[in-house]
């Protein structure tokens, strides 16, 4: 008769084992799928930008002026780096770096802290383009076409 409760003993503990081990595996499994599922989300605006621009003493492109590449690189860290070249024969090229901020809460008019000139943006992320809007007034250009980057 001991032999009978002994063997059902063994048996229940040889389970109750296996169910431990079974639960802390399911518990791994657990913390992988959390692990995977924490993703860095990149913002919409986040890239780089280019185009073509009247120089900065036009509000477009004219016959005299071959107008300024730009490219604009927009970081997750609110950083950007912007570098314009004139195409009017002297290729001067401005490379200015710092911090960005945004002037709404819906994350589309931004300004480039450092800029003089052309530091207010209107960021289209449906489009993948970075509009850059007038100085002081944040107002679109007459020609606003000529004042777009692309995301590249």
């Amino acid at each position: 008769m001991n032999k009978s409760i002994l063997i059902p003993l063994v048996s229940l503990s040889s389970l109750t084992v296996t169910g431990l081990v079974g639960c802390e595996r399911a518990s791994e499994t657990v913390k992988q799928t959390e692990a995977v599922q924490v993703k860095h989300i990149v913002p919409a605006w986040v890239g780089s930008y280019s185009g073509h621009t009247p120089c900065m003493s036009c509000s477009a492109l004219c016959e005299d002026c071959e107008g300024m590449a730009v490219k604009l690189t927009l970081n997750a860290d609110m950083t950007y780096t912007l570098d314009r070249q004139s195409m009017s024969g002297n290729d001067v090229s401005e490379i200015l770096t710092g911090r960005m901020l945004f002037k709404d809460e819906d994350k589309t008019e931004l300004e480039l802290v450092g800029v003089a000139k052309r530091n207010l943006l209107l960021v289209n992320s449906a489009k993948h383009e970075v509009e850059i809007r007038m100085d002081q007034t944040a107002n679109p250009y007459a020609i606003s076409d000529e004042f777009l980057l692309s995301q590249t």
